[in-house]
């Protein structure tokens, strides 16, 4: 399987398993609104989100490992199928025992240091409606189900770094599936967040389990590999694991810290609607970054090949769909955000347009620094650390002062300015650099697009709005398609025309006749 057919069917299975924790969220948080109260469902968004908390304390070993393993594999050729040298499966054998066993040593470490910070801000935080030690079981179940996760988690780099992407997402989505499954028996079976968290374990251990036996059944040549413990190795890992871990530190203090905040100075009860409306534009995000994650495996085999052509060919691929995907998302977020949310979760949960706002811009400008970042630490780049702890305790400071006189509204503004202000010019500067791309090519092939597709989305999508105001059509959920229906338009336009290559358009067009000659008989 080529390159871009192993891109495409990760991106595939990406969107579809995007697409599908969107729709089951669409279900899934009405019913948590219903069935637990405001303070209950305050902590659970609070655990949930320390989740990425728990993330950190992998210390990057996980993510190095598979760039790594796919470093390994571009020693025997750039392309995915290459066959593998006896020098090239001696060093992956090595590099998986060696990872293996860091993380499996790394995950006792994780248990005690997460659940001793967990308890002492939990300890801080004011409960009248939930029992303290409740929330402190689930914690510890969570420390524990994460510690377990992180020494499992040399299977997905394995299956990664070897360059079966998209089956790891694949595994990702079915557990969820399982996942919101059993949420939503708990739910109506009168569960609260202890029981939720029970079922977040099991999902980890259950994750595992599937990924092992599809390495059996599909890549049986993956638990071929024989190796040993390797210093070398170690050594090699740890450095640029730091830095992963530095940044990723950083990207916690900006992007994770906000509900912490609001519980401690508005309540647990104000973080659902915050929460809400961030998750809405976050999944947006996720969508246009998943051709660049499923890119940078291929991406370190092409730089360990010395492939540099193809490695900027794909940055700015990557760049164009996923501000694109920015731009029309934004534009019917703007436009039907509001309606879409009242419809959703119902009236007064909508966080507000100023907050709404900050929400896109901080997320479009944060789009933008994970695709260039992606391309350039697949590289073995790490040089993002100080800017991205500069924006944490930037964040850190601005939320703590702006939170008091313009509440959620400054602590959303005090994410926004600390990212503009550190990492988001940072993370084009540097990338430009490191890949040798033109930043005169960047300001016209992706700036340039993603300003036209965001403009003529917002302008047609107000015309069709005002448009239907004349005609004495007020149904919010008319607004909500009809705004979907233009800038869905505007993009598949702007795609056709300035993202897909010749062969891409020659191949779809074919696809379309032979469907229509059948459809014909």
């Amino acid at each position: 399987m080529s390159t871009s057919r192993r891109i495409a069917f990760a991106v595939s299975i990406s969107w579809i398993g995007r697409l599908s924790i969107v729709f089951s969220g669409l279900v899934l948080t009405p019913t948590l609104f219903r069935f637990l109260g405001k303070e209950e469902l305050g902590i659970w968004y609070l655990l949930s989100n320390s989740q990425s908390f728990l993330a950190l304390l992998g210390l990057g070993i996980p993510p190095t490992l598979t760039r790594h393993i796919a470093l390994a594999k571009g020693k025997s050729g750039a392309d995915p199928a290459v066959e593998l040298t006896v020098e090239t499966q001696q060093h992956i054998g090595d590099l998986l025992v060696t990872g293996r066993i860091i993380l499996q040593w790394l995950s006792i470490i994780v248990f005690f240091i997460a659940w001793g910070s967990g308890y002492s801000l939990i300890s801080q935080i004011k409960l009248t409606q939930v029992s303290p030690e409740e929330v402190f079981w689930a914690w510890l179940l969570m420390c524990a189900g994460y510690a377990g996760g992180v020494c499992l988690s040399y299977l997905g780099c394995l299956l990664t770094g070897t360059g079966y992407v998209g089956w790891e997402s694949l595994i990702g989505m079915t557990t969820y599936f399982l996942v919101v499954l059993s949420n939503f028996i708990v739910l109506l079976l009168g569960g609260g967040i202890l029981a939720l968290t029970v079922i977040s374990v099991a999902a980890g251990l259950i994750q595992a389990s599937i990924a092992l036996g599809i390495m059996r059944w599909r890549f049986p040549e993956l638990l071929s590999f024989q190796g040993s413990w390797n210093t070398k190795y170690a050594k090699a890992l740890i450095k640029p694991s730091l830095y992963w871990w530095l940044t990723d530190l950083g990207a916690f203090l900006v992007l994770r810290t906000d509900s912490y905040f609001i519980a401690l100075f508005k309540g647990s009860q104000s973080i659902p609607s915050y929460q809400a409306a961030y998750n809405l534009v976050a999944n947006l995000s996720q969508l246009a970054v998943a051709f660049a994650t499923s890119s940078a495996v291929f991406i370190s085999q092409a730089w360990q090949a010395g492939a540099l052509e193809t490695i900027q060919k794909l940055t700015l691929r990557n760049a164009r769909i996923g501000l694109s995907i920015m731009a029309a998302g934004v534009a019917f977020l703007m436009m039907a955000g509001r309606d879409f949310i009242e419809l959703w979760l119902g009236q007064g949960n909508f966080v507000g347009n100023n907050v709404f706002l900050v929400f896109c811009i901080m997320l479009t400008l944060e789009t933008q620094q994970v695709i260039l970042i992606t391309s350039s630490r697949a590289t073995e780049d790490e040089k993002y650390a100080p800017f991205a702890l500069s924006a944490g305790v930037l964040n850190l400071v601005l939320t703590w002062v702006l939170i008091k006189p313009l509440g959620l509204l400054g602590v959303a503004m005090g994410t926004m300015l600390a990212q503009m202000l550190t990492s988001n010019w940072y993370a084009v500067y540097r990338p430009m650099v490191r890949l040798r791309l033109s930043f005169g090519v960047y300001l016209r092939q992706v700036v340039g697009l993603w300003a036209i597709v965001l403009v003529c989305c917002l302008s047609l999508s107000w015309l069709t709005k005002q448009s239907l105001l004349l005609l004495g059509i007020k149904s919010a959920w008319t607004v909500i398609f009809a705004t979907a229906l233009v800038c869905g338009a505007v993009f598949s336009i702007s795609s056709w025309m300035s993202i897909l290559e010749d062969r891409h358009r020659q191949s779809i067009q074919a696809r379309l006749s032979g469907w229509l000659r059948r459809w014909d008989f």
